[in-house]
């Protein structure tokens, strides 16, 4: 049987991707407080997949391109050494919020989930030794104070996942604005050292060509 280059290129960068569990669904689950004043005014804690969860790292990115405008804030339990810093370690728990679109986040009170539909998701992810688990089906509060001009995102926040380890969190928090990376390495994607030498070499050389067209 001939072997064709290009699907056996394919199958050794997909062979690299490292899967995600998606922890069982259960049935439909209800924030752990009933409005946003009843949300604790403490650094966001609970439990995410039966682990304790506590709030060390929060921050948000706005990223405004066409087609992918988009604010997520992330809360992590792992630390960094200065604002927007690496965080570690490198695989923390983190709970983190989506809006959709370019809205500006402004001072408000949010219901997710529970058959709404709009512009805010709430997630999870969190790596249990072998796999990451990420669930984003549940119900939660949020009340957001609104950005301030030095940057932070203050707000509070009380969820529960619809998943089988019963996974909720509640409490406040206070973000940090960090730049998007857009080189910032994602879970699944192909690492540097994966792709063929030649093919890293043809799209360097094709970037130096754009950047100085009198090349």
């Amino acid at each position: 049987m001939k072997r064709i280059p290009g699907i056996l290129t394919i199958a050794a960068i997909c062979a690299s991707c490292r899967p995600e569990a998606r922890p069982s669904p259960t049935a439909p689950v209800a924030p752990p407080v009933e409005s946003p004043r009843a949300i604790p005014d403490a650094p966001v804690n609970g439990t995410v997949r039966a682990a304790p969860f506590q709030l060390r790292d929060a921050r948000y990115f706005v990223d405004r391109r066409v087609g992918y405008a988009h604010t997520d804030i992330i809360l992590s339990s792992g630390k960094a050494d200065a604002p927007c810093g690496a965080i570690q370690p490198a695989r923390a728990t983190s709970v983190w919020l989506r809006l959709e679109g370019s809205d500006t986040v402004e001072p408000r009170d949010v219901r997710i989930g529970a058959k709404r539909v709009g512009p805010w998701s709430v997630h999870y992810q969190a790596f249990d030794g072998e796999v990451w688990s990420g669930v984003g089906e549940g119900s939660a509060v949020l009340s957001l104070r609104g950005a301030t001009a030095d940057g932070h995102l203050e707000g509070g926040l009380a969820v529960c996942f619809a998943d089988d380890a019963k996974s909720c969190v509640s409490g406040s928090f206070d973000a940090v604005s960090c730049p998007v990376s857009l080189d910032q390495p994602v879970r699944g994607a192909v690492a540097p050292e994966a792709i063929p030498a030649r093919y890293l070499q043809a799209l360097r050389a094709g970037s130096a060509k754009a950047a100085d067209p009198g090349r």
